[in-house]
């Protein structure tokens, strides 16, 4: 039993192909330790920046773990240099378009919009930021922006909203000066969810800027998909 067992497979193993390890998702230190008390050599390839594990992990590895191999095979790993951050740019004094191309090329997000109405800046230009500039953020990060409407009057024409989205609703009546009111939502198999069904105001009415707009948007009956 002891030959069969224990004697005859450590002489068939010496010298053949053996399983090789897999390391990934483990402390450097640690794959290190476990690869070498397999009597194999880890070699620190590179670094790279990585969101998913932090820095110090291993998260790759060549030859892949699993893969047959012989004792003293170099094992290469790259390590991780955990999430790279983004330092945000400053947005403000510069056009909503602009704001949005900066953000995309650094992989960042614009996220809510208010728009405002301003005797300083002009229209469709970034007032403020939610998130200073020079911060550093994780990529995907969403920033919400003021954006001045310019100097408006007193009195406005109310936009047609009706049918459209809601996101689409907020954006054309902030572009045009007015608040959003109270939002309700009404069941509507017909319609495509969040789609604005009525406007307090009518199109076309002059009301005064101050004035705030309640819609009724579209959603789902209660089990509806």
């Amino acid at each position: 039993l002891l030959m069969d067992f224990i004697v005859m497979p450590l002489y068939t193993r010496h010298g053949q192909a053996i399983p090789l390890p897999d390391v990934t998702k483990m402390m450097y230190e640690d794959a290190k330790a476990k690869l070498t008390a397999e009597g194999f050599k880890i070699i620190r390839e590179e670094e790279r920046y990585d969101s998913e594990y932090p820095a110090g992990y291993v998260i790759e590895q060549n030859p892949k773990g699993g893969a047959l191999v012989k004792s003293g095979r170099r094992v290469y790993v790259i390590i991780s240099r955990g999430e790279q951050k983004i330092t945000m740019p400053v947005l403000t004094e510069i056009s909503e378009r602009e704001a949005k191309l900066k953000l995309a090329r650094l992989g960042l997000n614009i996220g809510e919009k208010k728009y405002e109405p301003s005797t300083y800046f002009f229209e469709n230009v970034v007032m403020h930021q939610s998130i200073a500039p020079g911060v550093e953020v994780s990529r995907g990060t969403h920033v919400d922006l003021t954006i001045s409407i310019g100097d408006i009057a007193e009195e406005l024409v109310v936009p047609l909203v009706e049918g459209r989205t809601l996101d689409d609703a907020k954006e054309r009546l902030g572009q045009k000066g007015f608040q959003i009111g109270t939002i309700t939502y009404q069941e509507m198999p017909s319609l495509l969810p969040e789609t604005v069904i009525k406007q307090s105001i009518a199109a076309g009415t002059l009301v005064n800027r101050e004035e705030k707009i309640d819609l009724i948007v579209s959603t789902l009956p209660r089990g509806g998909d």
